[in-house]
């Protein structure tokens, strides 16, 4: 009979005790027998759910040597192959083959091929687990027999994963832990400082956020939810389409370093596919990190035993919950366990990436600059769709909706959703960043909250965004709808959004893009298989009465074909940019177009800021200038000499696209605008005030034909338009508010006049 451990035969130089830990009377007899022919003494503990007991309080209180070492064992059982349920009973952890009745137990126990093995921790000498003990609590927090017991627990956890595999090494934290790890103690006392509460008042509050905090690894409950997690996805997206090379990599990464998993957010299965993907691969499951709104019942309590910990949302007001989460994620960093959480903080409502929010972030910046981990990995990951079902909410919410509340009932018609195909689900892990090597050595002496300190960290997460767009694969559908977005509200045929997308995948191919398998439009019955996956959903219609059948996107669905294009802007962005830069070059002397052209780029970049992640300046102009190189060698010249706007278009670009890219969020920006020309200048705009009456003012615009694109009516884009206006100071009285805000409506509305000559360029080009 093998054991996961194995105990040296030569008699020991120092007394050895077994704590020997053990479940009803067989496995205390299989301990017995194992330990029977060992040098050291036996102690037998009976296991609770709680790792402390009187017993080892009792064996702690007893021993005055520190040279003795303790020795901790326990039985683990196998589950035998297709033992495992499925469905519901898997999902609830019912029948864990991990603790088996006492009567399989007693007719497993010499069994030719037993199912238990013997599970032996590595001993610990109790000088050592004192001074550990020590160095960790400052001798306060926890009793060293609790600690004791909590380390034998640890130890043997680490024993077991060989047995059950890799992806089962998650965190099971007790409050206690977090209480005694250093730094708490002090951080309290400044709590107490700041607050003006009491120390055992906060202490109290402080333990029952580590409780809500508090989640398992039960690797059968695990299991469990992989397998449901699969069954809910596989009917809509099948087998998620991944690079193999870009996953082994990881075992690298994860070897060497605890890593922070970052995933972009699109879909509420974007958390179970990356799950089941690093499941899939042997990569072990970091703790996700996830709004406590999803915590509803049954799922909260199942997820909590799966390694899930739910978070509070708004907590800007609530110091005691802020400083746990600190110290918290402080403890896992610091015990080397892999994390993931959303950096955007919710899904996309666009389907381009959202910005990220810093706050946990910020924390495990600041418990690596305090010196507690040498290094951390963080692991962007991008992840798009075919086709979502949460398109439907989110073009309701963009129209001013309310979010649907997540419950049991929510949850079930969400799976009953998902029993439609909806394409394929494609997932890409980018390079890793290192944050020893974006932010130096860590430094206990150094101060957070700097401003170099706060640009490094933004730095930092930027850096992730940017990778996972670079990472992220341009799909057929996100092509498709690219160019039916571009024809102005017009149906096309079917040979001229041919070569719109033709020209598209051109474009990334050049640049070494990502493309889907799906965006091999080049084939036509690629082509046909995109068009009538988007018939079917009912996001595009096709015209068959006329002599030449023609496509355009449906009624009130223009938001929803948004969301599937604005997942490739960040590829044609500095195109769509240069294309308007050009433009407006023209006029301006010969000699200063270049000049003008890199001006106007800049304008706009600080225009669409808060909607695209660019690079710093110097970086960005670089990469303007290779983007006209690649359409262009001679784009200087060119430039000069060009004696119109259509002449560049014509000489430069062949076929203009900045209208798609660009015209949405444009127009979005102006109807922001016109609505703050109507304010009075002396008092403060509001933003729910403004927000309102843009969206009733955008959809007498599009009744009126004055914008062309209804995906600029919403909600989402109208929020960006918002934070230039505040970014600029046109929304706070000031000197010259009026002539300022009418001069941005009139460079504004510029722009859009470009894109208006653009868009007339595209269609002539192909073809009317």
């Amino acid at each position: 009979m093998a054991t996961a451990a194995s105990v040296p035969d030569k008699e020991p130089k120092v007394q050895r005790i077994f704590l020997a830990l053990f479940r009803g009377q067989t496995e205390r007899e299989l301990l017995e027998r194992h330990t029977a022919g060992l040098a050291g003494r036996l102690v037998a503990i009976e296991r609770s759910d709680a790792p402390f007991s009187i017993e080892v309080a009792r064996l702690v209180a007893s021993l005055d040597d520190d040279a003795v070492e303790l020795a901790p064992l326990r039985i683990a059982w196998l589950p035998r192959k297709g033992e495992l349920p499925s469905g519901w009973r898997a999902l609830l952890g019912l029948g864990d083959p991990r603790e088996p009745a006492e009567s399989i137990k007693r007719r497993e126990r010499d069994a030719a091929d037993p199912r238990w093995r013997v599970v032996v921790a590595q001993p610990a000498a109790l000088g050592l687990l004192r001074a550990r003990w020590k160095q960790r609590t400052g001798g306060r927090g926890t009793d060293f027999a609790d600690f004791v017991a909590r380390q034998a627990e640890l130890s043997l956890e680490r024993a077991e994963y060989p047995l059950y595999g890799k992806r089962f090494k998650m965190p099971r934290v007790e409050p206690a832990d977090v209480i005694a790890a250093p730094g708490f103690a002090a951080g309290l006392a400044r709590l107490v400082e700041e607050t003006g509460r009491g120390e055992a008042e906060l202490l109290a509050e402080a333990r029952g956020y580590l409780e809500e905090l508090r989640t398992g690894h039960n690797p059968f409950a695990i299991e469990g939810m992989l397998r449901f997690f699969r069954a809910a996805y596989e009917k809509a997206y099948g087998n998620v389409d991944v690079e193999p090379d870009q996953l082994e990599r990881l075992h690298h990464v994860f070897a060497r370093f605890p890593a922070l998993i970052l995933p972009a957010h699109k879909a509420n299965v974007d958390a179970p596919i990356v799950n089941t993907v690093l499941a899939d691969h042997g990569l072990p499951l970091p703790s996700l990190f996830a709004g406590i709104n999803m915590s509803f019942w049954p799922m909260g309590p199942i997820m909590r035993r799966a390694g899930y910990i739910f978070l509070r949302r708004d907590i800007r007001e609530n110091a005691t919950y802020r400083f746990v989460l600190r110290e918290y994620l402080a403890y896992l960093i610091e015990r080397r366990f892999n994390l993931s959480w959303f950096p955007e903080g919710t899904r996309s409502r666009t389907g381009k990436l959202l910005p990220p929010k810093l706050g946990l972030l910020t924390y495990v910046v600041d418990a690596y600059r305090q010196g507690r981990i040498d290094d951390i990995m963080l692991v962007p990951v991008a992840l798009v769709y075919d086709q979502v079902y949460e398109t439907k909410d989110f073009a309701n919410e963009a129209k001013g909706g309310k979010k649907k509340p997540e419950n049991l009932g929510w949850m079930l018609r969400y799976l009953r959703s998902l029993r439609t195909s909806y394409g394929k689900a494609y997932l890409r892990v980018a390079e890793p960043l290192s944050m020893r090597e974006a932010l130096g050595p860590p430094d206990p002496h150094s101060d957070g909250k700097t401003p170099e300190a706060q640009l490094a960290l933004n730095k930092l997460s930027l850096a992730v965004s940017w990778r996972i767009n670079q990472a992220t694969p341009i799909t057929g559908i996100a092509l498709v709808t690219f160019a039916l977005l571009a024809t102005g509200g017009r149906s096309i045929p079917r040979e001229r959004l041919a070569r719109f997308a033709a020209m598209l995948v051109s474009h990334a191919q050049l640049r070494g893009q990502p493309l889907a398998d799906s965006a091999a439009l080049e084939d036509p019955a690629a082509l046909d298989a995109v068009l009538d996956t988007l018939m079917e959903s009912g996001v595009i219609t096709r015209f068959d009465g006329g002599p030449v059948p023609v496509y355009g996107i449906a009624e009130g669905q223009h938001i929803g074909a948004a969301f599937y294009r604005n997942s490739m802007l960040h590829f044609v962005l500095e195109r769509a940019i240069a294309e308007v830069s050009a433009m407006s070059a023209v006029s301006a002397p010969p000699a200063k177009r270049e000049a003008q052209f890199f001006e106007t780029a800049l304008a706009l970049r600080e225009s669409l800021k808060f909607e695209f992640f660019f690079r710093e300046r110097p970086a960005f102009e670089d990469g303007l200038a290779a983007e006209m190189d690649l359409i262009d060698q001679d784009w200087r010249r060119k430039l000069t000499e060009a004696g119109s706007g259509r002449e560049v278009l014509d000489s430069l670009f062949g076929v203009g696209l900045a209208h798609a890219a660009l015209r949405p969020f444009l127009e979005a920006y102006r109807i922001v605008l016109d609505v703050l020309l109507t304010l009075p200048v002396d008092v403060a705009a509001q933003e729910k005030d403004v927000l309102t009456a843009a969206d009733g003012l955008g959809r007498q615009y599009l009744l009126e034909k004055t914008i062309r694109n209804p995906e600029a009516v919403s909600r989402q884009l109208f929020a960006t338009a918002w934070q230039l206006a505040s970014n600029v100071k046109l929304v706070e009285p000031g000197p010259d508010l009026a002539a300022r805000r009418e001069g941005r409506s009139k460079v504004l509305r510029a722009t859009l006049a470009a894109l208006d000559q653009i868009e007339v360029q595209c269609r002539e080009a192909l073809g009317g």
